[in-house]
């Protein structure tokens, strides 16, 4: 059997991906979790209750000079995720990281750079959104079920993000110094990441709208609907908000020329349909893909040793396009994300 890797999560800011990364590193038999560290002494004596690790620290330093630590998982917050895994990279170890993993595409850059100049992964959450194209989709689009596509909507809904579980109040998340983005780009770029997969497709370019609905008090929006099109003739119409409390509604629609396949949390439980004027009828049917961890995809990545091109790079293409709609909405105007520094 081959040596389990040693990994370490690293900040909990990022609570909703640290706990199930926290525990796919205890569950994957290729890992094994070496550390969980915090700031916050509270918070880590939690995670370390919850998922056991060889060790728990608020010593950051303790983690990067551990031979034991291979790979480290840095959930902290955007801004200070670019200090901490610039530190990592440059102690060896591989790093995967919060989305978005910098404030800015300057920043972006440098961390790439560095990655690759180190030969150590640099793969980032954002890219968790290819694991949700549905196979079913993927056949119903083969098979030519709605003719030629030529557009998709998505809504998605949601509240605010929480600090911590079962608390209220402010969080990271909703300050404009820790993080580039408010609500659209909290989620869209999820499903910008899955889009570029599903359509094998670029976005050319983008307008966006973005505004505070309810929250009218906070420093990022609360609300946003981006425009991108494809270079393959698609249009996308990405709506995202934290305006929803207490429930958490989606749905998706590809329309072609002869047809429409949707998806629908509540109509349909999470099933894909087909709209034509014959009717409507579920989706071919196709087995689910096994299902992949948090952490499956960077880790294989490691032991097949295909970390360069930087795997990060497709993220850099994902902000790139997030920030080209906040661009277009302070504008009015369609904006390359090919032209975003």
């Amino acid at each position: 059997m081959a040596r389990k890797l040693g990994v370490a999560v690293v900040g909990f800011d990022h609570w909703y991906t640290a706990f199930p990364t926290a525990e796919a590193a205890t569950k994957m038999k290729e890992t094994r979790l070496v550390a969980v560290a915090d700031r916050s002494r509270s918070r880590l004596k939690e995670v370390a209750e919850w998922y056991p690790a060889e060790y728990a620290t608020t010593d950051f330093d303790r983690v990067l000079s551990d031979p034991a630590v291979e790979v480290v998982c840095s959930l902290l917050n955007t801004r200070d995720n670019v200090a901490f895994a610039t530190a990592a990279l440059r102690a060896g170890k591989h790093v995967i990281c919060v989305k978005p993993m910098a404030m800015n595409l300057k920043q972006v850059d440098r961390l790439i750079a560095l990655a690759e100049k180190q030969q150590r992964l640099l793969w980032c959450f954002d890219q968790l959104g290819r694991r949700g194209v549905n196979p079913q989709v993927v056949a119903a689009l083969n098979k030519g079920l709605i003719g030629t596509p030529i557009s998709f909507h998505h809504t998605m809904f949601s509240g605010l993000p929480a600090p911590w579980p079962n608390q209220d109040g402010k969080s990271w998340w909703t300050d404009a110094e820790q993080v580039p983005w408010g609500a659209w780009a909290d989620h869209a770029i999820y499903t910008i990441d899955q889009l570029r997969a599903l359509l094998g497709s670029e976005v050319v370019e983008v307008h966006g709208e973005i505004a505070n609905r309810v929250y009218k008090d906070l420093a990022v929006e609360d609300h946003g609907i981006g425009v991108l099109r494809f270079a393959n003739g698609m249009e996308a119409v990405i709506e995202d908000a934290w305006v929803a409390q207490g429930y958490h509604p989606y749905w998706t629609k590809i329309t072609g020329t002869n047809g429409v396949i949707r998806m629908d949390r509540v109509a349909f439980k999470d099933g894909v349909v087909i709209e034509t004027a014959k009717g409507v009828k579920p989706a071919p049917k196709r087995a689910a893909a096994a299902p992949r961890g948090f952490l499956s995809v960077p880790i294989e990545l490691i032991r097949k040793g295909t970390i360069t091109p930087c795997p990060a790079r497709d993220s850099r293409v994902n902000m790139a396009i997030a920030l080209a709609v906040y661009q277009a909405a302070r504008t009015g105007k369609y904006v390359r994300p090919a032209e975003m520094r």
